[in-house]
């Protein structure tokens, strides 16, 4: 029988594990961890008790979402899917979104996920758009350009402008990005760039010696010159100087233009999340 139940404190390891299998049998691989979910917690106006729930069925642990910036984080065990977990999930998801004011769902779903597609296209969800993960070898990169990142630096303007216009924008306090993107876990300020009051390239430290390139912003007084192309080859070099042996990162399918300095830059394709939307209605 399916029992739903308010997330605590003492779920989030199993939350974090059940999240990944997700991700290894819709992606192929892991993309998630518990510094992560446990960062997604800390978010400002997180409340744990109203925006994370469990699912158990006859006392195991088989399902776990909880709201996030800009999206709905959703994780059911692959060997228990068609029991009823996925759907008490969206029952619990909308009625939540409601009370939160928000005016639609989102959820992202890997390309192997067959049966989750099926279960939200049955319950009137849409995709909006894919994101790829691309990724390429690092070799000889030669030397970075521009700088790492410093404690002053100031990266919200410049990230605001860059992204506000894109259909995918979700608008965030500077003081939330800064939690989520600043004050990261795995943040490494000496392999990121920066061209101060410009753009900026925000790199991750991954396992596996992966360096993740979370973002790419050049403010738009400053586009069409280059930029955007010299400060990812500056990650390029300072990830490989600083032991990196991969890098990676997403980028939209509405997003053309960057996803040809990708691949210019020699990234391919690895595997696509589909962004699936549902309106909520008053």
């Amino acid at each position: 029988m399916i029992r739903l139940r308010p997330a605590t404190e003492a779920d989030a390891p199993r939350a974090a594990a059940l999240a990944i299998a997700v991700d290894v049998a819709e992606v192929g691989e892991a993309d998630y961890s518990l510094e992560e979910l446990r960062e997604e917690w800390a978010e400002p106006g997180f409340v744990l008790e109203r925006d994370a729930i469990v699912v158990e069925s006859d006392g195991d642990f088989v399902g776990y979402a909880h709201f996030r910036s800009g999206d709905l984080m959703v994780a059911v065990d692959p060997n228990r899917e068609g029991e009823g977990a996925g759907s008490a999930i969206l029952d619990w998801a909308e009625a939540r979104g409601r009370e939160r004011g928000d005016t639609r769902l989102r959820q992202g779903v890997g390309d192997r996920a067959t049966s989750a597609r099926a279960l939200l296209e049955a319950r009137g969800w849409s995709v909006q758009r894919h994101y790829y993960r691309l990724g390429r070898d690092l070799g000889d990169e030669g030397e970075p350009g521009f700088r790492g990142l410093e404690p002053g630096d100031e990266l919200f303007a410049v990230y605001d402008a860059a992204f506000s216009r894109n259909p995918d924008y979700v608008p965030r306090t500077e003081a939330a990005w800064t939690q989520e993107k600043r004050n990261a876990h795995n943040l490494d300020a000496q392999t990121s760039r920066v061209e101060p009051g410009k753009g900026f390239a925000l790199v991750r430290r991954w396992e596996d010696d992966v360096a993740y390139v979370e973002l790419l912003a050049v403010h738009p007084d400053h586009a069409g010159r280059g930029l955007g192309g010299a400060l990812l080859t500056a990650a390029f070099a300072a990830a490989a100087r600083n032991g990196y042996r991969q890098v990676l990162l997403n980028v939209a399918s509405d997003n053309p233009g960057a996803l040809r300095l990708y691949e210019r830059a020699g990234m391919t394709r690895r595997w696509r999340i589909d962004d699936y939307h549902k309106p909520l209605p008053n």
